[in-house]
């Protein structure tokens, strides 16, 4: 993998920093609103550890306001942020620009019936 062209920050997570490596290497000339997506999705990444960490510390339950045992609310805030991070980063991979929803699904369409 090609190493960044800027310092990562510190605080990213190692996941974070291997998913920036991975887009970097596959867009090298990624620039403008391309590198802020990717900064985005590389803290929505280190969140969703610190958060999965936050959940597994805690048995991934706790209590709700009546006392009763429910799923840790770092799990689903974890999952959604590592949805997000998902998302982003497949548009900067997979069609080499972040792209609309619309233009995204016809693509996906085009790939899917060409088999």
């Amino acid at each position: 993998m090609s190493e960044p062209t800027f310092a990562l920050p510190d605080h990213w997570s190692k996941p974070a920093r291997e998913a920036v490596e991975e887009v970097l290497s596959a867009r090298p000339d990624l620039a403008g609103g391309d590198v802020g997506a990717l900064e985005q999705a590389a803290e929505l990444v280190t969140l969703a550890d610190a958060l999965s960490a936050v959940a597994a510390d805690a048995g991934y339950v706790s209590r709700g306001d009546a006392g009763q045992q429910t799923t840790h609310r770092a799990v689903t805030e974890a999952r959604l942020a590592r949805a997000q991070a998902a998302a982003i980063l497949g548009r900067l991979t997979e069609f080499g620009t972040a792209m609309d929803r619309s233009s995204a699904g016809r693509a996906l369409a085009r790939k899917r019936w060409a088999r």
